[in-house]
């Protein structure tokens, strides 16, 4: 999951939905159905951006997560909630900023809408380079319905990130 950008944390939605699908696959009861599933895990993440700077960025996270799947009296998947807790750095030109993201992300599946609501920093030399923070809501087809709070990436500001790392 990207904690600087919203193509990465709707690229980590489409694994949550896609996690979720597999999940609905499962054969589930009628008695099972009125309860949410749960699940937890740890996935390492590692890519190289190569669209927000305008040169490559190396990005390797580590994502610790807990979620709940909330499923209707047929058993179809209604709604996803997703903590997670990701750690990690983004390296480009010889320099490294340590990032650091908390947030939930609620998805319904009925609506095709989704949020999150959270913290992401990015750190060079103690000093916070980058913060997205806040609410953010996304409309069903990915785009940002509207925000509260600070979220320099998801709006295309750009430059404190690129010149960090230049």
């Amino acid at each position: 999951m990207n904690v600087v950008s919203g193509r990465l944390r709707l690229g980590l939605s489409a694994a949550v939905a896609t996690g979720a699908f597999l999940l609905a696959l499962v054969p589930v009861t009628a008695a099972q159905a009125a309860g949410p599933e749960q699940f937890k895990g740890t996935e390492t993440i590692s890519f190289t951006d190569t669209m927000t700077c305008g040169f490559p960025i190396a990005m390797n996270m580590q994502d610790s997560f807990v979620g709940r799947v909330f499923f209707d009296a047929q058993g179809n998947i209604q709604s996803l909630t997703i903590e997670q807790n990701i750690v990690g750095t983004a390296s480009a030109n010889g320099v490294t900023l340590p990032q650091i993201a908390h947030f939930v992300k609620f998805n319904n599946f009925s609506t095709g809408a989704g949020k999150e609501i959270g913290l992401s920093l990015l750190i060079q030399g103690g000093t916070v380079v980058i913060q997205n923070a806040g609410y953010i809501s996304f409309n069903p087809d990915g785009s940002i319905a509207f925000t509260h709070g600070p979220h320099p990436l998801f709006e295309g500001d750009t430059a404190a990130f690129c010149a960090a790392l230049s």
